[in-house]
């Protein structure tokens, strides 16, 4: 559509032309007054699922922590052989550069060790447990409660001299 030009004697006010010339159909259409209540309802957003944290989508149980304790402490003492190693290269001490790499790579080895068999170990039985509804550590203090009334009632009839 070509552009309007204001030099078109249409759209020059001092002819007054009697109608005017309509841009679209929208200014034919009927207005609706202000402050009028709407039929339509907004429509509400479907409910979304709240996504799991970290936290709770990897279980943690007393002995999961400790091996995470142990892997901690592994890993501080990797940096601190990694500091060792450094301070011995910077010195020109090889004995202490040595002792510092071997350190290093012997808390780095245990830690990969203890993360890759023995927590995933745990942390796989834990995601079972969990799968199943079943607490082990609630199962096992009942069985550890049993055994140690068990134990009391058989050690009442004894003679204790």
């Amino acid at each position: 559509m070509a552009r309007r030009s204001p030099m078109n004697e249409r759209y020059q006010k001092q002819n007054a032309h009697a109608g005017k010339t309509r841009k679209s159909a929208s200014s034919a259409k009927p207005k609706r007054e202000a402050g009028t209540y709407s039929g339509s309802t907004a429509k509400k957003a479907p409910v979304k699922k709240k996504k799991p944290t970290w936290s709770e989508m990897v279980p943690s149980t007393p002995e999961i922590k400790k091996w995470r304790r142990i892997w901690y402490v592994l890993l501080i003492i990797a940096v601190a052989g990694f500091g060792v190693a450094y301070w011995g290269q910077r010195i020109t001490n090889t004995t202490m550069a040595t002792v510092g790499f071997i350190i290093e790579l012997t808390a780095v080895g245990i830690a990969i060790a203890i993360d890759l068999v023995v927590i995933r170990k745990l942390r796989t039985e834990a995601i079972k447990e969990r799968a199943a509804g079943g607490k082990k550590g609630a199962s096992a203090e009942k069985s550890a409660a049993k055994a140690d009334t068990d134990k009391a009632a058989s050690d009442a009839g004894k003679d204790a001299s």
